[in-house]
């Protein structure tokens, strides 16, 4: 069963939020992902590219996986300009100099791989950087959306439709704070 509750009361927009996931089975997940993503390093410490500002917490969980298990994993960001309240629009990205992947083990990190078009644009990017290697590990996938092919070497969570927040999600800056996972009501 679905839990639902109100944010918080200063929640303004009235929006209610029906649980996915705890802040527990996140914490729990996340640490799985880097797990798994420190059995594909062959020893090498990567470089984690954070698509700001959503992916940041998840991004930061994830090198502290990776720190406990014997990497000392780089950040760096960038930043990807997409939505405007539920409205996706096309991809704006404020990115780094490709050479900065040259030769290095990339993790690229993001919060949602929704219709992908974000992590194409952040992909191609890296890609023309000539890194060694590059994966995608993101917290959560909604295949339902998608609108173009991308691959995703590690998955949080997959989910259906609905307005995804917490964890770094946001609607327009709110419920980005929340240690669980939710979809607002009456979204698709």
């Amino acid at each position: 069963m679905i839990a639902s509750a109100p944010v918080s009361p200063e929640d303004v927009k009235g929006r209610r939020v029906a649980l996915l996931h705890s802040a527990r089975a996140v914490d729990e997940r996340i640490d799985a992902l880097a797990a798994e993503l420190a059995s594909s390093l062959d020893g090498r410490a990567p470089l984690i590219v954070v698509i700001a500002e959503g992916a940041r917490r998840f991004a930061a969980r994830l090198a502290t996986g990776l720190e406990a298990r014997g990497f000392a994993p780089e950040r760096t960001e960038v930043r990807a300009q997409r939505s405007h309240g539920t409205e996706l629009r096309e991809v704006v990205l404020e990115g780094r100099d490709p050479a900065v992947f040259r030769g290095r083990d990339v993790i690229i990190t993001d919060d949602i791989a929704d219709e992908g078009r974000t992590l194409e644009a952040v992909g191609a990017l890296v890609r023309s950087g000539a890194p060694r290697t590059v994966r995608v590990a993101v917290l959560v996938s909604k295949p339902v959306r998608r609108r173009v092919p991308v691959t995703l070497d590690h998955v949080g969570f997959e989910v259906g439709s609905g307005w995804i927040v917490g964890y770094g999600m946001d609607l327009d800056g709110a419920y980005r704070e929340l240690d669980w996972l939710g979809v607002l009501e009456g979204t698709d």
